[in-house]
């Protein structure tokens, strides 16, 4: 039972970071079609870029397990890894096909928005609510102490 807590666990924290990544990416690909003239997406797009954002998501909870602190050097390697991975699906699936070297830089540099947000999100942001959470939980031991 406790291998399949942690399989589950697992499981949920890849998928909610696979639907982000998804969406993020399926909505580019919307913007760029409609900026095309086309007002659609291919099924193969839509399957390829959640294959991709699939791999990329079990690949993350390798390089950053749950409960662990981040290394640098792991944060190095999962910038890295998403840069391979999703411009590299791009590329490889033609996702953006055409794209003029302003927009290539343009999504490129949202790539690298993203990331960082997901990192100060990860980082700073649930690590100020945990540090929270824990001092609420504190204090409410105090308060409840003894009069069990």
């Amino acid at each position: 039972m406790e291998t399949y807590l942690k399989i589950y666990r697992w499981s949920m924290r890849m998928k909610l970071r696979m639907g982000v990544y998804t969406v993020a990416l399926l909505f580019f690909k919307i913007i760029w079609n409609w900026i095309n003239g086309i007002f659609s997406v291919q099924s193969v797009d839509i399957l390829t870029i959640w294959g991709v954002c699939l791999l990329f998501a079990m690949l993350e909870t390798v390089i950053l397990p749950e409960g662990k602190d981040p290394t640098v050097l792991r944060t190095v390697i999962w910038i890295v890894a998403a840069n391979i991975i999703f411009c590299g699906g791009a590329v490889l699936t033609g996702w953006f096909s055409g794209i003029p070297v302003w927009g290539t830089v343009g999504l490129v540099l949202f790539l690298e928005l993203a990331i960082a947000l997901m990192w100060f999100g990860d980082n700073v942001a649930m690590r100020a609510d945990s540090v929270r959470l824990n001092r609420q939980l504190r204090q409410f031991q105090q308060q409840h102490q003894g009069k069990e």
